[in-house]
């Protein structure tokens, strides 16, 4: 049996401006996105994962350092994106309105303009997570939030166009046990961040 923490990275500075990351538009953590990280190194004192998996990126590895030490692994990439990546939600509905629609309504079939499909995305994400959950131990992965929705539909046996009924917030930890059946033991569970923005205010004044 496979003990599998799955956590979104905590908030980068493009999150705070709303603009698509991907994968070449790679910010680090805001402030509150390294107060986040610290609160997330406090959870997981009393428990250390055999092994911690990062997307390798500045804002999923910057997150995991808080977990010790990691591994990259390509196929939690964040969705490539393409043309999208460093522009904002405004910039993409005006350009690609049909498109931003798509994937707002029918991820499944959106293709991303110099990109990949979420289609593909999906696929290397359930390849991955199959081959973890054969695994004995306990593992952490640090990636983003379409990955994660992308294994909770897989798991849920929902559509992918359901991957927004599934909100992901930054620092965000998931836990599933990969029993036969697999199962979900908890959900987006944000406790140990509790308190964190009024700390922010109070390092600003």
């Amino acid at each position: 049996m496979a003990k599998i923490y799955l956590i979104r990275h905590a908030e980068s500075v493009a999150n705070t401006a709303g603009i698509y990351q991907g994968q070449s538009y790679d910010t680090d953590l805001s402030p509150l996105g390294r107060l986040q990280t610290q609160a997330l190194k406090n959870r997981f004192k009393s428990e250390k994962p055999d092994a911690v998996f990062t997307s390798p990126l500045k804002r999923t590895r910057q997150t995991a350092a808080a977990l010790g030490g990691s591994t990259d692994e390509p196929a939690l990439f964040e969705t490539n994106h393409g043309q999208w990546e460093g522009k904002s939600k405004a910039q993409i509905q005006a350009t690609w309105p049909d498109l931003y629609q798509k994937w707002q309504t029918h991820p499944s079939l959106a293709t991303f303009p110099g990109g990949e499909s979420f289609a593909d995305t999906a696929t290397r994400t359930i390849n991955w997570f199959d081959n973890l959950a054969n695994q004995p131990g306990t593992f952490a992965a640090v990636t983003h939030a379409n990955i994660i929705q992308v294994i909770l539909c897989y798991l849920l046996k929902l559509d992918l166009d359901k991957i927004w009924h599934l909100a992901m917030q930054p620092t965000a930890v998931t836990l599933m046990e990969t029993h036969s059946p697999a199962k979900i033991i908890y959900l987006n569970d944000t406790s140990h961040l509790k308190g964190l923005e009024s700390d922010l205010a109070k390092q600003a004044i």
